[in-house]
């Protein structure tokens, strides 16, 4: 298991090059800032048979980016910190609170170990539930089913 806090106004800045992104991708996290995560990881293998699990929960903080705010909360890298709610009493997940489940399960059989050729299945959840909806933040789920045959030639996930 893993937790992972990155608080409010971690990154902040004066000025828009001393932000930690290149290419509008966040350099440290994905999530930006001001957000907090749990991840666990899990593998089983008998035999051929296999199964892997990854579930992430996260709680982050969003900006109102509708116009009746225009306070920094922490979570966009690319605000000036010159424009934050306030110095003292600051919480991870202030601005809209929004809590975040990623989790995918895996299944398979392992056909040929010499070339990692797999038969598999698959199902991805998503759940993106902020507490207010503004034009650019909403309440979203999303499931993915997915099955076939792959070869894993070379094994480049490190996240164990």
């Amino acid at each position: 298991m893993s937790i992972i806090e990155y608080g409010t106004f971690t990154y902040s800045h004066n000025t828009i090059v001393l932000n930690y992104a290149h290419n509008n991708q966040s350099m440290a996290h994905l999530w930006g800032a001001n957000f907090s995560e749990a991840i666990l990881i899990g593998r089983y293998n008998y035999k051929r048979w296999y199964a892997d699990a990854k579930l992430i929960f996260g709680v982050r903080g969003l900006d109102f980016n509708d116009g009746t705010d225009n306070f920094s909360y922490g979570g966009d890298i690319y605000r000036d910190y010159n424009d934050s709610t306030f110095d003292t009493g600051v919480e991870v997940g202030q601005g809209i609170k929004t809590n975040i489940f990623n989790g995918n399960l895996q299944a398979g059989y392992m056909v040929n170990p010499a070339s990692n050729l797999k038969i598999f299945t698959d199902i991805t959840v998503r759940n993106f539930n902020p507490e207010a909806t503004t034009t650019t933040t909403f309440k979203n789920n999303t499931v993915w089913f997915n099955f076939g045959i792959r070869t894993d030639l070379f094994n480049w996930y490190f996240d164990n």
